[in-house]
């Protein structure tokens, strides 16, 4: 019987940090697409292109604007510090519409 694979795209919002880009390693290491997002799109491409070459082909890691990122992923993970959690989550809740979002962010300040 042969099953069919739904390859799961990952979002990192905030993707750029250590725990962000920590996070995006494991799951591209694990093989999911990992998609990279930052406010910025180019600090995305350099984090993305960081990860990729760590890990060598056959990886799919790609960097992009947080609000891209969002819309073209499955499960949405939002690493960002606590004093950017707010203005972060405003710029894409239309993109987070039915889909999982997981919040690691630790509120302390």
């Amino acid at each position: 019987m042969k099953e069919d694979h739904v390859l799961l795209s990952i979002a990192v919002l905030g993707g750029t940090g250590k725990e962000g880009k920590g996070l995006a390693y494991r799951w591209a290491r694990a093989g999911y697409h990992v998609l990279i997002g930052s406010r910025t799109e180019e600090k995305a491409v350099a984090a993305a292109k960081e990860v990729s070459d760590m890990l060598g082909e056959g990886v799919s890691v790609m960097g992009m604007d947080n609000s891209q990122a969002a819309k073209d992923a499955n499960i949405i993970v939002l690493t960002v510090p606590y004093s950017a959690h707010r203005t972060t989550l405003e710029s894409v809740k239309d993109d987070l519409k039915g889909k999982i979002l997981v919040d690691v962010t630790v509120p302390l300040v």
